[in-house]
């Protein structure tokens, strides 16, 4: 393969890749194909799926215990493509209100958490998801997400943090 920056010859490799695109911070990519420029430091990562990437980690996301990060409010009304007033208007509240939820300027509150949280699962059906979880989760202070993902022939998958 032949760097895009440069024209140097690129070198490809399985690594673990720090997948930063998503938004969301801690996000690891175990095994993916990097194509590296020795000459320049330019690279390009190979997603095989990026779509059923970002729904094992919407779902990922959806799933932890502590209330939702900024950043996670943020990657789950993206995933669900909504602009920042349709999101609003979804979710009954002014979209100043949105952005300052995904600016960290305001906590989303419980309520709010547990409801963006219902909508990302009743948007495809997950049969592995017991809706009793929903009593226990957003009930920890705000903590980030750290996972490293893996995909097989079955799709993309977290691995335990």
């Amino acid at each position: 393969m032949t760097c895009m920056q440069c024209a140097a010859e690129m070198r490809t490799a399985r690594e673990n890749f720090k997948y930063e695109a998503s938004g969301l911070p801690g996000i690891t990519l175990v095994g993916v194909e990097v194509s590296r420029c020795a000459a320049c430091g330019e690279y390009e990562v190979a997603i095989p799926s990026i779509e059923g990437l970002h729904r094992a980690l919407a779902l990922a996301v959806v799933r932890k215990r502590a209330r939702l990060t900024a950043a996670e409010v943020r990657f789950l009304r993206k995933s669900l493509g909504w602009s920042g007033a349709d999101f609003a208007a979804r979710m009954g509240v002014a979209p100043e209100t949105v952005s300052r939820w995904e600016t960290g300027v305001l906590a989303m509150g419980g309520t709010a958490d547990r409801l963006l949280r219902l909508m990302i699962l009743s948007s495809e059906p997950v049969a592995d998801y017991s809706l009793d979880l929903m009593k226990e989760v957003a009930q920890d202070d705000p903590a980030p997400l750290r996972i490293g993902m893996r995909a097989d022939e079955t799709g993309w998958h977290a691995d335990a943090a």
